[in-house]
């Protein structure tokens, strides 16, 4: 650039930055594209920002920009005042409008990097060995008449309970398979095992007591057609029964015998009060009655923990009783999650190598050669009055 003046050449300095901003722009666009930056995803990208929404802070180099040309302005008006060019040049050091511009170079390069570094680029591939763990988990839900009666609390019936616990599980789940299995007087799969658990909870919403008109209370029948829906694959495999405790039917320890050699893990949760009550005839109108006996006499409907508790023992499984209308699954949350848990070892993924030293390793040297050019790390310009 031209011979040190007085004052700076903000025409001058200011080209050489928007030269190397436009340079600098049009060599990175062309890397980028050479190496497949812009390209479909679906179609072998090779390059990647792991966190590209940290390139939102490029925008900081415009107010540095206008910064920079805004203080070489005050500057030079500050030292306009000082008289003519005679009398500055005899009281003002003179300033180079290259080491000016290498200055700002500098500066604005280390912010830049800094920033790519931040956005984690990552380009090329290697081999990364790594762990599945995998549940395979079926939810088998009661939706016998008895579930209707509002006995925990009075404006929410055992069934929409269960229902609220089981949204709040899924809720907390992280990769596991799931179904959904629902059982009165005879056992049917409602959702097969996905991954997709939005459409598990639509599922959950739709289940009433009316969905199964073979009423009864047929827990055999559950653990069975639970125990078909797992696959043959080498994953942990639980099942999460949910019911009042009452069962009508036999053939329990047969299915568990079942669930103990295939190495599935039963878990129930028993939902009610030992005080019971009555099951409406229609839950939708509390005006319909409710259920009686064959004497006329209302059938009430109590919780039966101890039945919960033998089915846990006999499968050295686990059991957990709410009386609450929102259900405290915190223990078993963490039963699931220690369950959690075939691991399959060595396996290899392709992954694409992060390259953030790169652009954090020009920063580093760009901010150093930036506080060598300016003589400390605070003062970026000149000390323009000279000391005689």
């Amino acid at each position: 650039m031209a011979k040190p003046t007085a004052t700076y050449r903000i025409p001058l300095v200011m080209a050489g930055v928007l030269i190397w901003e436009a340079i600098f722009w049009i060599l990175a666009g062309a890397y980028l594209l050479l190496m497949g930056y812009f390209r479909n995803p679906g179609m072998g990208t090779h390059f990647a920002f792991k966190n590209e929404s940290a390139l939102a802070y490029l925008w900081v180099l415009l107010p540095c920009i206008a910064g920079f040309y805004w203080l070489m302005r005050w500057k030079n008006k500050r030292f306009s005042t000082l008289g003519n060019q005679k009398i500055q040049g005899v009281i003002l050091s003179p300033v180079s409008s290259f080491n000016t511009f290498m200055r700002f170079f500098f500066f604005r390069n280390a912010i830049v990097f800094l920033i790519l570094a931040m956005a984690q680029p990552a380009f090329g591939s290697k081999k990364v060995s790594g762990t599945l763990e995998s549940l395979e988990l079926v939810l088998a839900i009661d939706i016998s008449s008895s579930m209707n009666v509002k006995d925990i609390d009075k404006e929410t019936s055992r069934l929409e309970i269960a229902k609220r616990a089981m949204v709040q599980l899924i809720n907390n789940l992280h990769g596991e398979k799931l179904g959904i299995v629902i059982f009165a007087g005879g056992a049917y799969v409602q959702l097969p095992l996905t991954m997709d658990y939005d459409a598990a909870k639509m599922y959950i919403r739709e289940i009433e007591t009316a969905m199964i008109s073979n009423q009864g209370t047929n827990i055999a029948a559950a653990l069975e057609v639970s125990q078909m829906m797992f696959s043959k694959s080498n994953t942990s495999k639980a099942v999460i029964l949910i019911t009042d405790g009452e069962n009508h039917e036999g053939g329990i320890d047969t299915f568990l015998a079942g669930f103990k050699k295939d190495g599935i893990e039963l878990s129930v949760l028993a939902l009610g009060t030992t005080n019971g009550g009555l099951i409406p005839n229609d839950p939708e109108r509390p005006a319909a009655g409710y259920k009686t006996n064959s004497q006329g006499s209302p059938i009430v409907s109590r919780l039966n923990p101890q039945m919960a508790e033998e089915l846990a023992a006999k499968s050295h499984g686990s059991y957990f009783v709410s009386n609450n209308a929102y259900p405290d699954l915190t223990i078993l949350l963490k039963q699931l999650k220690q369950m959690k848990r075939t691991k399959v070892e060595n396996l290899e993924f392709d992954v694409r190598e992060n390259h953030y030293q790169i652009p954090l390793v020009f920063g580093i040297l760009s901010w150093i050669l930036f506080v060598f050019w300016s003589g400390n790390s605070v003062n970026i310009f000149e000390n323009r009055l000279k000391i005689n």
